[in-house]
């Protein structure tokens, strides 16, 4: 069986991911609008390191669950399987 760690670290992932959404149509909605980001309206500190660690854990839980599935593919045997008797 396939070890599940990379499927683990992307589900970790998926608050922040949640988060982002959920700000940036919030922002979208309000008095500024398309200007986060932009000098008149800054990205939040809290909003950049949220988003950093979601593009970590998604590049990571990738990186893991591509990892795992090639030893995983590698150690399957490559002759199909006799019935036994």
């Amino acid at each position: 069986m396939m070890r599940t760690r990379g499927a683990i670290v992307l589900a970790a992932g998926l608050p922040f991911w949640i988060y982002l959404i959920r700000f940036i149509t919030e922002v979208r909605k309000s008095a500024f609008g398309y200007e986060l980001g932009s000098v008149a309206f800054p990205l939040p500190t809290q909003f950049r390191v949220a988003r950093g660690v979601a593009m970590i854990s998604l590049l990571l839980g990738l990186y893991l669950l591509v990892t795992d599935f090639i030893k995983w593919i590698k150690k399957s045997p490559t002759e199909p399987s006799r019935p036994t008797r």
